[in-house]
């Protein structure tokens, strides 16, 4: 196993999983991630979002951070995410990557001991002596713009102009630790001319409002520091988990007096019920709350600051690493077979080889093919016949198979033993403009529903549509109309027995919630009848549950006078898993060589998989020569080929 920390080696994992196919890889950001409008400008966005999904588990401090990660995904590499159980994952690759939301904690009895060490006591008794009968407001923050020292000044500013009899009463300890890297000139004078005005108009020789300190201070000072103070005022414009609260809760178990001010854009702020959770570009707001802690009843401060130092006593840095852990012990990720080529020089390398399945051999399919004399081809059409599986209106309606696949259809189609199948959901007439003119070719369309056998030149039914419940379809049409026009790029495919809805050319994020939407609410109206609901990339269809490809393939099988002994079935999504599974059900292996492939690397019931569909073209041509093509080798091919 391996744990990576943090956003300096986010690309590391996609350089080990290369080398260490199967390591349990787990990678934990820190920090917050950006909105994908703002993640997006990055030049190397692909690449950094493909180096952490290298590893086996991704986890983030909060679901705010997961979500922008999410959606960083969903619109730069086009995938989804899945949830299952409260798990969510991302497929990518041919693998699972699994996401955690949870976030570190600190070591309270570090804090808990240090409370009564001499060094923490004696300054504390000194702080308390120098602040006795005061409000404290205590402040540890970098010396850094996103930290909003400003805006906490200006806001303690606004409480002292607003509310008189605070000016005597009411102290900000404000501790700035310089960080070498990142302090800015202009706002370190910001901060000090602000506390140099507020002094100035407010202090008097007995009072000072605020106590600036610029300076890092030493462990037992801190501890002090958060003893005395009576509400912790924390205002970050942007920030990762901050533990400084936690801390603070520990150290002030004991009395039970603290209280806390939190931006809301502080991470460990949702995780806190005691803490007011505001807006710190509001010094209005921000003064108020001011006011609301010190008038605040004990008893209620006493109940949650309990329940809130619970609730970091549960949540250590200990706990965290072992929960961690053992989520990434069980994480599954298959050891691979990997082949890597040099480019030029051999400077670099190139990753050939990839996937939690096996990549379709040419050699075992041509030794396969060439021992057979009883072949049946089923074939899908849109992503394996054409250059795009996309649902994109302009794509989906031009799209077309390429010239080399009808040509190395039409010279396999011409030996008597093989039988070749198209299958597609797209209608009889699109299918026909293709393939009309060969006969020696069986199409069946809309999955099935309408058929045509080779050498056949008419168009049959699985079904008689007059005996059909088609009823549905009216209704099923208006939510997809309704669901349409509130979802731009998104439009209706219809069939003569079933409805597509295509979002691909819509906000990929909106898109997909609404064919979510959409998904639950047909499910309910359609709940007892013969009909089903399906998913795919950028579509969504309404289909009869009894008619699908799987039964077009037994519909086939069943007209053949011998089981074929030789079978090739290619397909690129949902509705071809249907012929998957029927073939390895059904199929006799001691009598059938079945090669089931699927074209990219997904999730799949197939036992292999291409790449493209350039390959799958490349494979065809390959058996009409009867000779290895490159293009479409396995690591094991390039081998024979050398060999």
């Amino acid at each position: 196993m391996i744990w990576i920390h943090d956003y300096h080696l986010m690309v590391l994992p996609g350089y080990l999983r290369k080398q260490l196919s199967g390591a349990h890889i787990g990678f934990f950001l820190h920090i917050p991630w950006p909105s994908s409008e703002a993640y997006r400008i990055l030049p190397m966005r692909e690449k950094i979002l493909a180096g952490l999904l290298s590893s086996s588990l991704i986890g983030f401090n909060l679901f705010d951070y997961t979500r922008h990660f999410l959606s960083a995904c969903v619109r730069i590499l086009n995938v989804q995410q899945e949830s299952s159980r409260g798990t969510i994952g991302i497929s990518y690759g041919g693998r699972h990557v699994v996401i955690r939301v949870s976030h570190i904690g600190i070591h309270p009895e570090r804090f808990s001991e240090a409370i009564s060490t001499s060094s923490v006591q004696e300054i504390e008794s000194r702080l308390r002596e120098k602040y006795k009968g005061k409000f404290v407001l205590g402040g540890i923050d970098d010396l850094d713009f996103i930290k909003g020292i400003s805006l906490k000044l200006e806001a303690f500013e606004t409480l002292l102009e607003s509310i008189p009899k605070y000016r005597n009463e009411v102290v900000l300890y404000q501790v700035a630790v310089p960080k070498a890297a990142r302090v800015q000139e202009r706002i370190r004078d910001e901060i000090r001319n602000r506390v140099k005005t507020i002094n100035e108009r407010f202090g008097t020789p007995d009072h000072i409002p605020v106590e600036y300190v610029e300076n890092d201070i030493p462990f037992a000072e801190r501890v002090a520091l958060y003893r005395v103070t009576d509400a912790l005022f924390l205002t970050p414009i942007r920030d990762g988990l901050n533990l400084i609260p936690y801390e603070y809760l520990i150290s002030t178990e004991d009395s039970g007096n603290g209280q806390l001010i939190l931006s809301e854009f502080i991470g460990c702020s949702r995780a806190l019920s005691s803490a007011l959770r505001l807006n710190p570009w509001s010094p209005k707001k921000l003064a108020d709350s001011i006011d609301f802690v010190i008038q605040r009843d004990p008893q209620e401060v006493k109940g949650r600051h309990v329940a809130d130092t619970n609730y970091v006593k549960s949540h250590t840095t200990e706990k965290w690493i072992e929960s961690f852990l053992k989520d990434l012990e069980t994480a599954n990720e298959p050891v691979q077979n990997v082949l890597y080529l040099g480019l030029g020089l051999g400077i670099g390398k190139r990753l050939v080889e990839f996937a939690g399945y096996s990549r379709l051999s040419i050699a075992e399919v041509l030794k396969s093919y060439r021992s057979s004399d009883r072949r049946l081809f089923l074939l899908d059409y849109d992503g394996t016949l054409t250059s795009t599986a996309s649902s994109s209106r302009m794509e989906h309606a031009w799209a077309r198979p390429h010239d080399k696949a009808i040509g190395n259809l039409q010279r396999l189609a011409e030996d008597r033993r093989n039988t070749i199948y198209i299958l597609s959901g797209r209608t009889t007439e699109i299918l026909e403009s293709n393939f009309g003119d060969f006969r020696a070719i069986g199409v069946a369309a809309e999955h099935g529903f309408y058929y045509r056998e080779p050498w056949d030149p008419e168009w049959k039914t699985q079904k008689n549509v007059e005996l059909l419940d088609r009823t549905w379809i009216e209704s099923v049409h208006k939510i997809m109309q309704s669901y349409t026009r509130r979802t731009d790029g998104s439009y209706i495919e219809v069939k003569s027995v079933g409805l597509v809805w295509h979002y691909a050319d819509a906000d990929p994020e909106f898109g997909i919630w609404q064919a979510k939407e959409m998904q639950q609410h047909l499910r309910e109206v359609l709940r007892g009848t013969e009909v089903e609901v399906i998913t795919g990339f950028g579509w969504l269809q309404v289909r009869y549950r009894a008619i699908n490809k799987g039964t077009m393939v037994s519909r086939i099988l069943g007209s053949m006078l011998q089981e074929p002994s030789f079978v090739l079935c290619v397909g690129d999504d949902r509705t071809d898993e249907d012929m998957f599974s029927y073939l390895d059900d059904n199929l006799d292996p001691t009598k059938s060589t079945v090669f089931t492939c699927t074209v990219g690397i997904q999730p799949s019931l197939a036992r292999y998989y291409l790449r493209h569909s350039d390959e799958v073209v490349n494979l065809l041509g390959s058996l009409t020569t009867n000779e290895l093509r490159s293009s479409v080798s396995s690591p094991e091919d390039v081998k024979t080929a050398i060999l």
